[in-house]
Order: C-alpha cells, then sequence, then structure tokens
C-alpha cells in the first residue's frame, strides 16, 4: 500500500486512531487529525512525528484527502461520509490491506471476544489476537505473525467496506447498538458484512441455534460450518461430549474449564474457528480445559459471609445482562448505565431470580421501574461504593452480588472494563483484601479513550 505523499486524515484518536498513526508513521503519507475532544487533540500534538494538520471533525472532513481513516466508534452520520473502498475506511480495513498473514474473525452480540481469545490461545503463540478486543489490528498488522485473530464489532464492520478475511464466525445476533445504526436491520446487515468478501474456498461458521445467524446468506464457493448445544450440526454437544465433524469426540462437556451454555457454546465456536485454521485437537482440549473465563465476564472477585460477588459488567445489553442472572438462582443485582435504545424486559424477564436490585447510572429509574412492576424491590445508588454497600445489605447467606448492568458505561465511565474495576475495588475492601484503583467518588479515572470520539473498546456487538 503506496501512501508516499498522500493527505491521510485521521478520525478520531482513541485506540484505533493511534493505531493507524503507529502503522502509518514510516509510510511517508502527510498525516492529519480530526478530534473532537480537546484532551485528546493536545495529546496527539506531543506526538513524535507529529501531525501535518489538526483539528475537529467539522473542520477537517470535507477537504480533499486522498485517505480518511475512521475510528469505530464514529458513524457514518457523525463524519458526514459513508464507507468507500481505498478512500474513507476504518481502522479494521486498514489492518486487512496492510496485513500479510491469513485472518480469522469472529463477529457476534454477545461471546465474540471470549471466542476470539479462545481460538487465539489454540492458534499458538504466532497467532496474534487483534481487533474489538483492545489491540488495534493496524498497529500490529505488519508484526510477522502467522495468523491474525480479529474480533470484529459491527461499528469496524461498517467502515471495512473491502475486508476479506479467510474464515469468518458469527457467534449470535440480539438487538444492540439501535442509537449508531438506526434500526435492527441496519445492525444485522453490519454484522452479515463479515461475510461478503470471504474468498473462494473460505469458511463460514454459523450458530446453528440463532435463527438470524443460521439464515445467513453465504456467496457461492464457500464451506459452511455450523456449531449447536441443542441440535445437529458440524460441532456439537453429543451424550455430554463435545463432537466435531467425522464424529472426532474432543472431550465431555464436564471437562470443560467454563462451562454452563454459555462456556459451552463458546468453546463450540471457538473450535470450529480454531479448527478451521488448522488448529492441533491437544492444543484445542487444552485450552478449554484450563479457560475459567476473561475479566469482566461472570468473573468471581470475591466471597464474604456466604455471598459471592461476580463482576459482568462486559453484559452491556439486556439479553446479555439476562444471561447473566439466569446463571445463578439468587442473584442481588446491580444493574444500569447509558441505554442504547433496547428494551429492558429481557432483564425483568429473569425477575424471579432477582431478589432485588440495585440501579445505577442514567438508565437506572426506568430498569427500576420495570422490576418494582414484577415485584421486585429496588433502590437508586448515585455511586459504584454505594451501590456494592447496598447489595451486600440485601443479599443473603448463598447469593450472588451481580454487576449486570444491561448497559453502555459511558455515563460514569470510559469503558466497562473500568466500570468492573471499580466495582471489584469495592469488593476487595468488603472481603478484607487490599483496594487499589479506587477513583473518585463515582469511580471515574482518567483514560486514554474520553467520551469525545472513543473507540468501541469492547461495547461493540
Amino acid at each position: 500500500m503506496n501512501l508516499a505523499g498522500a493527505r491521510v486524515l485521521i478520525v478520531g484518536f482513541g485506540i484505533s486512531g493511534r493505531g493507524v498513526a503507529d502503522a502509518l508513521a514510516d509510510s511517508g503519507a502527510y498525516l492529519s487529525l480530526a478530534e473532537d475532544n480537546e484532551w485528546l487533540r493536545e495529546q496527539a500534538s506531543m506526538r513524535q512525528p507529529g501531525f501535518w494538520r489538526s483539528g475537529t471533525i467539522a473542520e477537517l472532513r470535507g477537504e480533499a484527502w486522498d485517505l480518511v481513516v475512521v475510528s469505530p466508534g464514529i458513524s457514518p452520520e457523525q463524519l458526514g461520509l459513508e464507507p468507500l473502498a481505498n478512500r474513507v475506511i476504518g481502522e479494521l480495513e486498514l489492518g486487512w490491506l496492510l496485513a500479510d498473514a491469513p485472518i480469522t474473525a469472529i463477529t457476534g452480540t454477545n461471546g465474540k471476544t471470549t471466542v476470539a481469545t479462545l481460538t487465539q490461545m489454540m492458534l499458538g503463540s504466532d497467532t496474534v489476537l487483534c481487533g474489538n478486543a483492545g489491540v488495534s489490528f493496524a498497529a500490529v498488522a505488519q508484526s510477522k505473525a502467522t495468523r491474525y485473530v480479529v474480533e470484529a464489532s459491527s461499528f469496524q464492520l461498517t467502515w471495512a467496506p473491502t475486508f476479506a478475511p479467510t474464515s469468518a464466525t458469527w457467534t449470535n445476533f440480539t438487538p444492540d447498538h439501535l442509537d449508531w445504526h438506526g434500526t435492527l436491520e441496519a445492525y444485522r446487515l453490519a454484522k452479515a458484512k463479515l461475510f461478503a468478501n470471504l474468498p473462494d474456498a473460505g469458511t463460514a461458521i454459523l450458530n446453528a441455534d440463532d435463527a438470524v445467524v443460521e439464515a445467513t446468506p453465504l456467496p457461492d464457493g464457500i464451506e459452511r460450518r455450523t456449531f449447536s448445544m441443542i441440535g445437529a450440526a458440524d460441532y456439537r454437544v453429543t451424550q455430554g461430549s463435545l463432537v466435531g465433524p467425522n464424529e472426532v469426540a474432543l472431550m465431555p462437556v464436564t471437562s470443560l474449564g467454563r462451562g454452563g451454555p454459555i462456556g459451552i457454546s463458546n468453546a463450540l465456536a471457538a473450535w470450529a474457528s480454531a479448527d478451521a485454521a488448522g488448529a492441533d485437537l491437544e492444543q484445542v482440549r487444552d485450552v478449554l480445559e484450563q479457560f475459567t473465563g476473561l475479566e469482566h465476564r461472570q468473573e468471581l472477585v470475591g466471597e464474604a459471609n456466604g455471598v459471592r460477588y461476580v463482576n459482568d459488567s462486559k453484559a452491556t445489553t439486556p439479553v446479555a445482562a439476562a444471561a447473566g442472572i439466569t446463571s445463578f438462582a439468587h442473584v442481588v443485582l446491580i444493574a444500569g448505565g447509558r441505554g442504547k435504545g433496547l428494551s429492558f424486559e429481557p432483564m425483568v424477564a429473569a425477575a424471579e431470580q432477582v431478589r432485588h436490585c440495585v440501579t445505577i447510572g442514567e438508565c437506572g429509574s426506568e430498569i427500576g421501574e420495570l422490576f418494582r412492576a414484577h415485584g421486585v424491590s429496588t433502590s437508586d445508588a448515585s455511586s459504584m461504593r454505594e451501590a456494592v454497600e447496598m447489595a451486600t445489605a440485601k443479599a443473603h447467606v448463598g447469593d450472588v452480588v451481580l454487576l449486570a448492568p444491561g448497559a453502555a458505561s459511558f455515563d460514569w465511565y470510559d469503558s466497562y472494563a473500568q466500570r468492573g474495576l471499580d466495582f471489584k475495588a469495592v469488593v476487595a475492601n468488603i472481603v478484607g483484601k487490599s483496594s487499589v484503583g479506587l477513583a473518585d467518588d463515582r469511580g471515574r479515572e482518567a483514560s486514554e479513550s474520553p467520551i469525545g470520539s472513543r473507540d468501541e473498546d469492547g461495547e461493540g456487538g
């Protein structure tokens, strides 16, 4: 990709924007930055080499740029430009153009980070995990990896008109990001773009238990593989074991390090993804036996006085939060944040398992009203510390205090990870461990990716 002398505009200076700047630092291009957040522009001004020009999106977007590279948190409506091959693209697309190794891509509303992480572990240390998992694809695309495992969000795929992985996996589809995409159909179409450019003999891996995913049309010449927890599929559960093509029995479900329906589905999706890339069966088995979960995803963080504390801050949609609630017999729920235009009914459908709900954030009152209508008592907290203390006071022996927000974090925090870390720090005090990393009274810490034009940072579907 020859950009010598080209005028390149980088839009946004979060994780993705910085990755683009790093990737193109030695390209000979004249790099400029459009960023609405003044603090980020100040940080960018300290870079060496510096930017040719810097300003807000409104100030710079209308000029005649040879290439515009957009951070995923910025929508076409916000930018005022539509994706266009070789002219207006995202950081994911740039990574694809720069990469010189095969790509395994994973998308889905829920589970994609876990599946992508498992897949990378199954394929070994020469495989690089990147994308929405938190590492810029563009920044590592020339790292001499033997393969890239790319977690691809709907935001990133919107800006990737020619992105063509070798294999692509879709974990599931539930409503999300209607505030960004506008409609559920637009969100679905953004996800389906992952399969549009698969090469001849490429592999599409689909969740047969999800009607929307299973019905995805594929280009001619693509191998279609499926996984299912409950029915016939290429990768499935049979008589208590994970079974793959040619009746290969991988392991008993009871040997999984992370059990339950979510753990089983993710294990099948990751096995299928790694298998398409030639993973060793023993390595797949070892990873699934040892893997117990990722941080902020139904993470047990402590226990005190017979009450367990579980951090599911990554549950940024009502459906994901409901899955967390139904994983336990009785919970005292901490829920709320910034809504995404989604109904919270999936959460209250699990109301029988909620002893009490402590609400937080901008949409807390809406969640509280729904739970009260279903006979669940609620209380409202103005900080994470207060929320955990309220939940602890309501919990009985054997209960789980569960942070499963069902909403984005961007009202109080700069990412779901920061929210989860704050919850863990408060819990550490309760269970008698040292408390580190507490921020101000709402848990806000300084972040490299403030609200202005932040990257999706994992909260994407």
